[in-house]
């Protein structure tokens, strides 16, 4: 998750419905020469799918041991076969109910598809088997972040960075623990930070910035946010430090640039600017952008020039630019207005 200046889900609940029925009318039929809880995925654990129809998968021979069950959903998942893979870690997770590197990986493709509902479920029924999972912790709490459940997004993201840091200690000591990746926990940081930022809470927030990138040095995003933090307290100069580190990452990252222009805007270095705002949009709205910033700094003339040039270079687009202008010599006139008397 990214944090910039710039859900609730919504999904057809009868459509969902009705897909839930039509698979499980499916299953019953295909049931009756043999055991469904040994070789079908029953209807208890459709409410885990969502893909393309399974009546090809279930023709197939099915899988008859979790093992060979994650085997080809692994092989699936390489092969970028998406519903195949769900349709057997799903597979996989009933005929081993305690499986919860299945659910995660079903949570996992949800969350990439924008089934947050889906990916929410899969996450809490691993967190039912096991609390220690740091994944599933974290994936609740950037789905949580996404609906803008900040509190209880601000406590999954603490409970996967307490994990973490316990399982860090645990190798710094040499106690036998289960094999993790120093990266494991690098989203709830992220997202720790996003919501800290959002309450005004500013240094906490650049800790766990600071504890992402001791983590993953050279992460974009990261530095993206990390600069950003000290944007909203208007320490320009550190900005500029963090949106160029993250544009020496990826030179193509365009909420660096857009980012970078606004902080040179701040900074009145106007024509860097214009050069940086231009790589991540078009000309017109780069004015509007610098002429933004002029106006909410109280520089009301510098701000009437740049939303001009906006709507000179596109007169029939930049509405929203006209519109600006207006309010900039309403400013105007009212400080003249206040001079004169």
């Amino acid at each position: 998750m990214m944090w910039t200046s710039d859900s609730k889900l919504n999904p057809s609940v009868y459509a969902m419905g009705l897909r839930v029925i039509m698979i499980s009318c499916l299953l019953s039929l295909t049931a009756c020469s043999s055991n469904p809880t040994s070789s079908k995925i029953s209807a208890e654990h459709t409410e885990l799918y969502e893909g393309q129809p399974i009546l090809a998968y279930i023709a197939e021979q099915q899988s008859k041991t979790p093992e060979e069950a994650m085997q080809r959903a692994r092989k699936a998942q390489s092969e970028q076969d998406f519903d195949r893979a769900l349709y057997e870690y799903i597979r996989a997770y009933e005929l081993n109910n305690q499986n919860t590197d299945a659910l995660i990986q079903i949570a996992n493709i949800h969350y990439t598809r924008k089934n947050y509902r889906i990916a929410y479920l899969a996450y809490q029924k691993a967190l039912f088997i096991d609390q220690n999972l740091i994944a599933a912790h974290q994936g609740s709490g950037l789905i949580l972040l996404r609906q803008k459940q900040h509190d209880l997004a601000l406590e999954a993201f603490s409970k996967a960075v307490a994990l973490e840091q316990k399982q860090r200690a645990a190798q710094a000591t040499d106690q036998p623990t289960e094999t993790t990746h120093s990266t494991l926990a690098i989203e709830s940081y992220n997202g720790l930070g996003i919501i800290y930022d959002m309450k005004g809470k500013f240094d906490e927030a650049r800790l766990n910035y600071q504890a992402a990138l001791e983590r993953r040095a050279n992460d974009k995003i990261i530095l993206n946010n990390l600069g950003y933090s000290y944007y909203l307290q208007s320490n320009w100069p550190q900005a500029e430090i963090y949106f160029t580190r993250a544009l020496q990452v990826d030179s193509a990252y365009q909420p660096g640039w857009k980012n970078l222009g606004l902080v040179y805007a701040r900074q009145e270095k106007y024509l860097q600017a214009l050069e940086a705002l231009e790589q991540a949009m078009d000309t017109p709205q780069a004015y509007n952008d610098i002429g933004y910033v002029c106006l909410l700094s109280k520089r009301y003339e510098r701000a009437a020039d740049f939303f001009q040039k906006a709507i000179s270079a596109n007169p029939q687009y930049y509405e929203i630019a006209y519109q600006n202008l207006l309010r900039v010599k309403r400013l105007l006139d009212s400080q003249l207005a206040n001079k004169s008397n």
